[in-house]
This record gives structure tokens, C-alpha cells and sequence, in this order.
């Protein structure tokens, strides 16, 4: 049984593998045979199924630094309850487990896109530490 922290987990370790996967298809030649059409589609419904394990080790990664940059929460879990029960309502995301994790990996990158697209303003106080991950990071070539 998946708890509330493997979701987080899964979810800020799919972000993290979308964005790595799609760098990869937008590196390949208009030739190459293993090149993904990714225009116009949602790359999570592209990603392959399982995840490369680069992207799970740096979601580890990322949970283990982000609970050390903020050191009131002391899980996942106690950061989801903040998120649902401290937040002031605000951005435009459901307050679930796979949105935080996500939103978590989002941010953490740099996209531009973060806690406080998803869950509002006073997402800001949450401290997301910066992590580098791209193509270059994976296991695997897709």
C-alpha cells in the first residue's frame, strides 16, 4: 500500500523524468528513429512507464533537502497537512499529494512554475532547495 510520502515521492520523481525525457526528444535529430513527437501532447502521457531511477534518486534527494531547508516540517506527510490546512486557499491546483510532489519537483528545477502557481502566495514560505536535472541526469536513453 502506497502512503501519502510515496506519492509525494512518485509524483516529484514522474516531474522530474517528464522534464529529462522531453529535453532528451528535443535533443534528437528530425532522423533518429527513437525521436517522440512531443508537440501539442501532455508529456506525462508520453513519459514511459517506469521511471528512470535517476529521477527517483534525486526526488529522494530532493525530500531529504527540503525537510533539512525547513526545519518545522519534519515529514511529507506534516508538509501535505500544511499545504491542506494552513494555506490560505489561493492558485489553481487540488491540495493532493501527487499536486504537491509535482508542483515540489516543478519548482525545484527552476521551470518557473512552482508552489505558488498551484497553491498561492503564502506557498512562498515554503523553502524548495534548487536541484539540476535534465537529460544529461538519466540512466537510461530513451
Amino acid at each position: 500500500m502506497e502512503t501519502i510520502a510515496d506519492e509525494i515521492r512518485t509524483a516529484m520523481a514522474r516531474a522530474f523524468f517528464a522534464s529529462a525525457w522531453a529535453d532528451m526528444q528535443e535533443e534528437k535529430g528530425p532522423d533518429d528513429p527513437t525521436l517522440v513527437n512531443v508537440s501539442g501532447q501532455e508529456i506525462l502521457d508520453l513519459i514511459p512507464d517506469e521511471i528512470d531511477p535517476a529521477a527517483i534518486h534525486v526526488a529522494r534527494t530532493l525530500e531529504f533537502d527540503l525537510l533539512h531547508a525547513n526545519e518545522w516540517m519534519q515529514s511529507l506527510e506534516m508538509l501535505l497537512d500544511y499545504v491542506q490546512r494552513a494555506l490560505p486557499h489561493g492558485g489553481d491546483r487540488p491540495r493532493t499529494a501527487a499536486m504537491l510532489g509535482h508542483y515540489l519537483a516543478m519548482q525545484a528545477m527552476g521551470t518557473g512554475v512552482g508552489l505558488r502557481d498551484a497553491f498561492g502566495k503564502e506557498a512562498r514560505k515554503i523553502v524548495v532547495p534548487h536541484v539540476e536535472f535534465g537529460s544529461h541526469s538519466l540512466e537510461k536513453d530513451y
